[in-house]
């Protein structure tokens, strides 16, 4: 799955236009092929404006750069905003946050973590205006449901305890669910 799982995301960074039956003519075509988003679209949860750099800082222990918006991975379903370190020398820990509209199921959501990753756990802290909470197996990455949205917020930095990979994801959570809930 996780092969198949890779072929989608690479499929899905495909230009419409790229395939085997693409046009070989040199006349520029008017309409755009692919939509790249640059920040979130108006009206749509901008995870990056829920988490300020101060805060990321500290959540992850680290000076932490203003999160960016993940133009490349994000579409008409989903925003994904990923903060790095301050640190241009270092590239973990980072933190990133999906909010996703088009497929908010958790148990779905969940399901597929399972699959790929193993047996996910329910989460033993609450999460104010979350629920269907759950981590993976390294604790490294939380699922929830806040409101209508699907949230997934995960902590990069693979060599990190268990505990404190999971604290950052736990209050990082507590952080969109509240942004999302005002």
């Amino acid at each position: 799955m996780a092969a198949v799982t890779g072929v989608a995301l690479l499929a899905g960074c495909t230009p419409l236009s790229s395939g085997p039956d693409a046009s070989a003519s040199a006349t520029p075509s008017t309409e755009p092929t692919t939509t790249v988003l640059a920040t979130a679209p108006a009206g749509t949860p901008d995870p990056c404006a829920m988490i300020g750099a101060e805060r990321a800082s500290e959540i992850l222990g680290t000076e932490m750069s203003a999160g960016e918006f993940d133009a490349g991975v994000s579409s008409d379903g989903r925003n994904i905003c990923e903060w790095r370190p301050a640190n241009e020398e270092k590239s973990e820990p980072r933190l990133q946050v999906e909010v996703n509209w088009a497929f908010p199921d958790a148990a779905e959501h969940r399901a597929l973590a399972e699959e790929v990753f193993g047996a996910t756990s329910d989460l033993d802290r609450e999460i104010e205006g979350a629920s269907d909470v759950y981590t993976s197996p390294g604790r490294r990455t939380l699922g929830m449901t806040v409101g209508d949205y699907f949230v997934k917020v995960s902590y990069i930095k693979p060599k990190a305890k268990k505990k404190v990979a999971l604290n950052a994801c736990v209050d990082a959570a507590r952080e969109i669910a509240a942004g999302l809930s005002a």
